[in-house]
């Protein structure tokens, strides 16, 4: 059972159980993070920008990064797992799975411990140490969307289906960075480690969803299917409103208009999104069954 087996590979899989990562941090003359990730990139505000300020920019994409892994696990998956310990979720109660999900637990708590490190670190290399990054839309989106229903199990549906898309895109958001050579060695590693824990979770939390859909009942089983789609929205979303609170900060010239631009181009982009994986899942765990269902996820654009 994949459950099983993921529970039991633990003691040898987790960085958790392995020696520390160093905390070195030997400057390389790279830069901290993508500027094929910057949103706003191909702008001209950008473009004009000073080297010193578009390298203090991808510090500060670096520090938003290491941020948005945070809220994924202190906001997002840790409370749905914290769900499950609790015998809240249908379907999740056997002694395999509440094994499994203690352990993503810690590890979820340590990547925490892994990027605050790393991001420690920059702001004292760099001078951010008062850069205050919001809350992402993210997990805005998914706190309205619980807001949005009345019934504590809806709610809790509506974090587990977070928990899962972002489980299954994870992976893929850290590959970015963790085997790029165009960054700070030390920034590579530590998303290297991190990744290397998010791939045994992925199947995890499918293996979970199969679980947890399984005992709904067909009024249930239709939130689900209702929820699911919306996270992969939230996920894309290029978080304009906390890149225009950090630039802000920095004082980067014509933000506002920079920004304003970008807005125009729309706030989600799901063309950089491989949402096969989401897919797939709906189809196994059969929430794409009937047209109803399908129609769904066409409404966000995903077919």
């Amino acid at each position: 059972m994949m459950l099983d087996r993921l529970a039991t590979a633990w003691r040898r899989r987790a960085y958790v159980k392995k020696d520390e990562l160093d905390p070195f941090f030997e400057d390389d003359g790279k830069e901290d993070f993508l500027e094929s990730l910057l949103p706003f990139r191909h702008t001209p505000q950008y473009a004009s920008a000073a080297p010193e300020l578009k390298s203090l920019v991808l510090s500060c994409g670096w520090l938003m990064y290491n941020a948005k892994t945070v809220q994924i696990e202190t906001e997002i998956v840790n409370p749905s797992c914290l769900n499950i310990v609790q015998r809240e979720m249908p379907g999740l109660h056997d002694h395999e799975t509440q094994l499994a999900v203690c352990e993503t637990m810690v590890d979820e708590s340590y990547h925490v411990h892994l990027v605050e490190q790393a991001s420690r670190l920059t702001r004292r290399r760099r001078g951010l140490d008062g850069l205050v990054i919001p809350r992402f839309n993210l997990v805005r989106h998914m706190r309205e969307r619980e807001d949005g229903f009345a019934e504590g199990w809806q709610k809790r549906m509506v974090r587990f289906a977070t928990a899962v898309v972002s489980e299954i895109f994870i992976s893929d958001y850290l590959h970015l960075l963790s085997d790029s050579t165009e960054i700070q060695a030390f920034n590579r590693e530590t998303v290297a480690a991190h990744r290397h824990d998010e791939l045994a979770h992925s199947p995890l939390f499918r293996s979970l969803a199969q679980l947890f859909t399984a005992e709904l009942t067909a009024s249930e089983r239709a939130t689900f299917a209702e929820v699911l789609p919306e996270p992969v929205i939230w996920f894309a979303d290029r978080e304009l409103d906390t890149w225009l609170a950090v630039l802000q900060q920095i004082e980067f010239p014509q933000a506002e208009e920079m920004i304003r631009e970008c807005r125009a181009a729309g706030t989600a982009d799901l063309t950089k999104l491989d949402y096969s994986g989401v897919l797939t899942l709906a189809e196994e765990i059969g929430v794409l069954d009937d047209a109803t269902d399908r129609d769904l996820f066409a409404r966000h654009g995903l077919s």
